[in-house]
């Protein structure tokens, strides 16, 4: 459900005339916060933005059309008012207000964007969820509502060969999207750090900023646990109890439990380490997104079991599986 309300908040659009238009006429009730604020129009792939005021209650854009993308039109300014209109920027006149429930009257694209986006809302677990999201993807695999339902569950695939599958057939805007070739790379990256694999080494700091390696403690004849983490992620915090306890339990036994801070500001980290009595040995390295994207990580905490020779034994541990996993082959 994340992935997809994240990809909601994405922003962006660029907008040009054209025969092959179309044309907004929107409407907002004026209100005294309302003085100075002014409308934003984003493409929620690209990241573009156009803009327009508000005149008496009303404003307006146009745009060429393309059925290739999706926008989203919402306040900005001095009142930030949470509405937000989402619609396939189809031919013809588009009807926006923001104070309406039903913010949007367009084509027919936007209509079934309107339902996917309540059957996903009314879904009342994972597995309804990502079968509203595959049928429209697999319904319309030469528009924006394509992209839209792929992008909301691709990081939850596990193989390129699984994103090949779901591509075959697919309009070439959706293959060359700069998030599915992202994917691509993730998955690949994946599949070369999974069980069986041998470990990637990381290379950064220690807390006096001397250099520290991954492979200076992996490879080397003990078990090697590690936990790729940062000082702003919740999750993150609330594994740091497992590991330490991991930590002192194994000691005596040939584990070795090292950080991977990631995605973090040096200040933060380090801080973190002392507020949350981490024992084990940490490896900084800033925000450097080399470490991650070495292994596929998308979202963290993520962490790993590497055997003693180096090879990768178990991913996607968590809380007391930790544990369960060092049992498993630590005797």
């Amino acid at each position: 459900m994340k992935r997809f309300l994240s990809l909601i908040l994405v922003a962006a659009a660029v907008v040009s005339c054209g025969g092959n238009a179309f044309s907004i006429k929107g409407s907002v009730t004026p209100t005294d916060d309302l003085k100075d604020a002014f409308v934003v129009m984003q493409d929620i792939f690209s990241g573009q933005m156009d803009t327009a005021m508000i005149v008496g209650g009303k404003f307006a854009f146009k745009g060429e059309a393309d059925t290739t993308t999706i926008k989203m039109v919402g306040l900005a300014g001095p009142a930030r008012r949470g509405a937000r209109a989402m619609f396939v920027p189809e031919k013809g006149d588009i009807v926006i207000d923001l104070d309406s429930a039903n913010r949007v009257t367009a084509g027919p694209l936007t209509e079934k964007l309107q339902a996917m986006l309540s059957q996903t809302a009314e879904a009342q677990d994972e597995e309804t969820f990502m079968a509203v999201l595959d049928n429209v993807y697999k319904a319309n695999k030469t528009n924006a509502l394509g992209l839209f339902a792929l992008s909301s569950f691709m990081s939850g695939l596990e193989s390129e060969a699984e994103l090949d599958e779901y591509l075959e057939g697919a309009a070439d805007f959706i293959k060359e999207n700069r998030s599915v070739k992202a994917a691509r790379t993730a998955l690949k990256a994946l599949e070369e750090t999974g069980a069986g694999k041998p470990f990637k080494d990381i290379d950064g700091f220690d807390s006096d900023g001397k250099s520290l390696k991954l492979s200076d403690f992996a490879g080397k004849g003990k078990y090697t646990l590690i936990d790729f983490w940062a000082s702003w992620c919740g999750p993150c915090r609330g594994e740091i109890p497992y590991l330490i306890d991991a930590a002192k339990k194994y000691a005596k036994k040939n584990v070795q439990v090292v950080g991977i801070n990631v995605w973090d500001q040096e200040p933060a980290s380090l801080e973190a380490v002392g507020k949350l009595g981490i024992i084990y040995p940490v490896i900084f390295t800033r925000d450097d997104r080399s470490s991650t994207d070495n292994y596929g990580v998308q979202g963290i905490p993520q962490i790993l079991l590497i055997g003693p020779d180096g090879t990768i034994l178990e991913r996607d541990l968590r809380g007391e599986g930790i544990a369960a996993a060092l049992d498993k082959y630590v005797k």
